[in-house]
């Protein structure tokens, strides 16, 4: 029965998102750049993708990276992580596989049931400086997250840091077409 819910959470998971593309040229592509004339403020930011490490992984997230800038000048970007499990983690804190600790963004967190499974969806963002994210862009990037009750690995495709890096060079450069 456990092996059903699990399917069912997978399948729930991968419909809202697809995997991260190969090609660093097709996620700019994608890239959204949206100014908020009110707030005098721009979002850049990937789609959502799914990030798993094969079939058999155990902690498959959704990520996208985000960066906003006001009055041209870049306040942050973010790693944006979604984890829907049958288990609650309650996760505090992450490191990249080179022990860099990034500062972690808790967003929210929920509790759903439907007949008699519950899920639980926690949202975070981890802090990425720039020159971090080119150090990313030159190999997929293993990530661990901790968390109270559960903790696990995922990766961050060298194809969609160099997709968003790509992006963000240009788009300071006021070179994007």
């Amino acid at each position: 029965m456990n092996a059903l819910y699990v399917g069912m959470i997978f399948v729930l998971m991968t419909a809202c998102s697809s995997n991260v593309p190969t090609n660093s040229s097709s996620i700019k592509n994608n890239i959204t750049v949206e100014y908020d004339s009110f707030k005098r403020q721009t979002w850049i930011e990937t789609p959502l993708y799914l990030s798993r490490q094969g079939f058999t992984d155990t902690f498959p997230v959704n990520i996208k990276f985000r960066s906003l800038y006001r009055k041209g000048k870049n306040q942050f970007i973010q790693l944006y992580v979604a984890k829907m499990d049958i288990n609650w983690g309650f996760y505090h804190s992450a490191n990249g596989e080179d022990g860099y600790q990034f500062d972690f963004v808790k967003i929210d967190s929920d509790v759903d049931s439907s007949g008699g499974m519950v899920t639980t969806n926690e949202y975070f963002a981890l802090a990425v400086p720039k020159t971090y994210l080119a150090k990313m862009s030159k190999k997929d990037w293993v990530i661990k997250v901790y968390g109270k009750r559960n903790e696990g690995t995922f990766i961050v495709p060298m194809s969609l840091s160099q997709g968003f890096l790509s992006k963000l060079k240009c788009y300071e450069s006021k070179t994007c077409t």
